[in-house]
């Protein structure tokens, strides 16, 4: 049995490295002397609806300790200002000082009913593709637009076609809180569709501990399948991790679909924070076939703790990054610490560029 699984691994890593060579994604000699280009593939926009952007966080979410500690951290309430505003000229601010080259700016769709309608009283969190544009618009040089298409949409095929006639070349779905079975038959168009556009698909995997939950099973990397099979390059959010109390244990199976499927990546959004220590260090502690397979990201304006990896890095080099007051960076820099994310960060933006 061990046999066939090196086997496989090898030859999954074999077709991953043929890939990428053959979407010039690998270095070139030519390109040798100028730096490696990096992206977080995972930075979160949002707003309240301040100022017409279209934002909608339901009253919940806005009365909850998470959000109101994220308008703290950030500084988002300035007499004068939308919240909508001042989260852009934040995250602006943020990316200029980060260190990376561009940063993935996702959107949130909307739950759908049966008819294909939005179903705004079951839709915890929404930023319009429209608002991802026109943000993304004023800060083209550092940023890179990911729409959220939910495919139960009745105009899925339409949105996914304007959203790459302006150029998207990623979209992100979020099936637990968007109520999404992504493995139901009937996507199948979508996803070939996404293929034939070679749009990268980002997809939540693992357990969802930020807005409330539909169904937590829709989570479930093994739904990733319908996409893969239909040639989509697939890139599974956080892993499918969770925290330790979290059932059930999503982790192995999203390993195991790795070692099936050469155009499946995943992320490390959130998984420098206190919850995701477990996980991240299962992953860190995996053949060099998963770790190869990790692309960077933040989850911002969610922030890394590094003193929750004080045992992995050593209580003087966790409380020096502690220190960081800019959120993409303090990411970043956990993550180089950690020995993963310059790597992750340069694979990043060759899959998100390869468009």
């Amino acid at each position: 049995m061990t046999n066939v699984l090196n086997r496989r691994s090898f030859l999954a890593s074999a077709l991953s490295t043929s890939w990428l060579a053959s979407q010039s994604l690998m270095p070139s000699e030519t390109a040798a002397c100028e730096p490696p280009l990096t992206l977080d593939i995972h930075v979160h926009l949002f707003g309240v609806g301040e100022g017409g952007t279209g934002c909608r966080i339901a009253q919940p979410i806005r009365e909850g300790l998470q959000f109101r500690y994220v308008l703290a951290l950030l500084r988002l309430q300035v007499p004068g200002q939308t919240i909508d505003a001042r989260y852009e000229e934040v995250l602006a601010e943020q990316v200029r000082g980060s260190g990376l080259s561009q940063v993935a700016i996702l959107g949130q769709d909307a739950v759908y009913d049966r008819s294909g309608q939005p179903d705004w009283a079951r839709t915890s969190f929404y930023v319009p593709n429209d608002y991802v544009f026109a943000v993304v618009a004023r800060h083209s040089e550092s940023m890179l637009a990911c729409p959220s298409i939910n495919p139960e949409r009745a105009d899925a095929l339409q949105e996914l076609a304007c959203c790459h006639a302006k150029g998207a070349r990623l979209l992100k779905i979020h099936p637990p809180t968007q109520g999404v079975n992504i493995a139901d038959r009937k996507h199948a168009q979508f996803f070939r569709c996404c293929c034939e556009l070679n749009m990268v698909v980002l997809v939540h995997t693992g357990h969802e501990h930020s807005a409330p939950v539909i169904d937590k099973h829709l989570a479930a990397p093994s739904r990733l399948e319908l996409a893969l099979d239909q040639g989509c390059t697939v890139v599974a959010c956080h892993a499918g991790t969770g925290w330790i109390t979290d059932t059930p244990d999503q982790l192995p199976e999203f390993v195991a679909l790795l070692k099936r499927y050469p155009k499946l990546w995943g992320d490390t959004s959130v998984l420098g924070t206190l919850g995701r220590v477990r996980d991240f260090g299962r992953l860190l502690e995996h053949e060099e076939l998963v770790r190869s397979r990790l692309l960077h990201g933040s989850d911002f304006p969610f922030p890394a703790s590094p003193a929750a990896f004080a045992a992995r890095l050593g209580a003087e080099s966790a409380r020096q990054l502690e220190q960081e007051t800019n959120l993409l960076k303090k990411d970043f820099a956990l993550k180089e610490a950690l020995g993963i994310g310059r790597a992750s960060a340069q694979r990043g933006y060759a899959v998100a560029n390869v468009c």
